[in-house]
Formats: C-alpha cells, structure tokens, sequence
C-alpha cells in the first residue's frame, strides 16, 4: 500500500494489511464471555479471515490457572469441524492445502511451548483447531501470520505487559480486550496499536 502510494501520493488508497490479531485477557475478565469469544473468533472460519483472534494475551493470575485453561481446552474441543455446507460446522477446510507457515504452526513447537489442544488432520484442507500454550514475546509465532485454526497463547505480567506483548508485531489490523475493569480498557485503548 505505501508503495502505491509511492507511486502515486493522489491516490484515494484503501488496503487491508496482514493480521496477527490479538485479545488481551486480564485478571478482572468475564471467564466465560473471553473464552466464548476468544474461540469463535480464532477458530470461526477456520480461522482464514484477517480479523481472527491469533494470540491471547493473558494475565498471569488467569494464565496460570489450571481450572481457566482446561475450560479453553474443552470449549476449543467442543468445536466443531466439517463440511462447510453443514450448518453446524464452525471450523471447516481451509481454502486449500496449509501455507509453508501454516503447515509449521500446525505441526511444530518452539522452545517452551507445548499444546493445549493438539492440532489433528482431517484430510488435505481440514484440521482441528490447536492452541499452543507457552509462546513466547518474539518467538516465530508471536509474529508470523499463519492464517488458520492455531490460537497461540502468551503469559503477560500485567495489563502493560500485554499490551507491549500485543504492540510487539508488525501486523496490527485488530484487536481487542477481555476486561470488566473500565480503567483498563481505557489505558488499553489508549496505548494499543491496532487498525
């Protein structure tokens, strides 16, 4: 898009960047709203649409418990995945067979991270959703764009943690926030950087 307007500043330009959306979940969350929302939009679409939530920024008192993260696991095992003619299917085939980046994201882990919920292949174009738990600030998939059913997920300190977390890639088309507290969501808004 700058290119373009390199090329030609007059231009009236709209352009829809890359994503690698996330949601900051803090400590003051509605479990069950962040969770609920947090699937449907890492997973809705397979998640091959721009927007779709890639990582969630969680606070460490939400992160670091076990009841939180096994409610993730079964509300991401309960997804289902099929046909895309089936009007029950939430998670369908992807457009076509998984991208080099894709495929990696998919299939390998980096150092400290481990899964949540392991991704399994369904055939060429269709995977169930997997959630890698542990990434880290920086690693491959704190900033690579994958653009499918993989949900990273990262520990923040704090609300300024995350929010440095979430600043932290070159993509920043969405994001949002996961907090009762409206002081935090007005400091998130005021600092995050995000379309």
């Amino acid at each position: 898009a700058m290119r373009f307007l390199e090329w030609r500043p007059s231009m009236r330009l709209l352009a829809e960047t890359s994503g690698k959306n996330a949601m900051v979940i803090t400590a003051t969350a509605d479990e069950d709203a962040a969770i609920k929302d947090l699937v449907r939009s890492a997973f809705g679409h397979a998640g091959q649409k721009c927007s779709a939530a890639s990582l969630a920024i969680v606070e460490a008192p939400l992160y670091d418990d076990a009841r939180f993260l096994r409610r993730l696991a079964d509300a991401v095992h309960s997804v289902r995945v099929g046909p895309a003619t089936d009007l029950a299917t939430m998670t369908g085939p992807l457009i076509g067979p998984p991208s080099p980046q894709l495929e990696r994201a998919l299939t390998q882990l980096d150092d400290g991270e481990c899964w949540l919920v392991e991704p399994r292949r369904i055939d060429e174009c269709t995977w169930t959703p997997g959630v890698r738990l542990g990434v880290r600030p920086g690693s491959w998939f704190h900033r690579t764009e994958c653009f499918g059913p993989v949900l990273g997920i990262v520990r923040a300190d704090d609300l300024d943690h995350a929010i440095e977390i979430q600043n932290g890639t070159s993509f920043g088309l969405t994001g949002g926030i996961q907090s009762l507290d409206k002081r935090e969501v007005v400091r998130w808004l005021d600092r995050v950087e995000v379309g």
